[in-house]
């Protein structure tokens, strides 16, 4: 993703908090608890979409919400992002992330 396409996702996202006309409506996925995709629901659809399981990485143990990979942001075109993810008690260097096995 080009650094233009992110100022104008950004733009985009700035336009809709100013109540503002955008080319369409920004696309949030999992940058919040409310958008978030459950880890089982998401590994479901990395499957469905043909792309390599790897980890699934649960930030919201409560509520077992997934962190979304950079590819599948990319596919669904997302331009929200979560700037405080880094601020988690995992820490951005995921030190802290402990393996869990996710039921199918």
């Amino acid at each position: 993703m080009s650094a233009s396409e992110w100022l104008s996702r950004r733009e985009r996202v700035l336009a809709a908090l100013k109540h503002e006309e955008a080319d369409r409506v920004p696309i949030d996925l999992g940058a919040m608890a409310s958008t978030g995709i459950h880890a089982v629901a998401y590994a479901a659809l990395k499957r469905h979409l043909g792309l390599k399981a790897g980890v699934v990485r649960v930030y919201d143990t409560g509520q077992v919400l997934a962190e979304p990979e950079r590819e599948v942001l990319e596919l669904f075109h997302v331009d929200v992002l979560d700037v405080t993810r880094s601020l988690e008690p995992c820490g951005p260097d995921g030190r802290r992330w402990k393996p869990w096995v996710l039921p199918d």
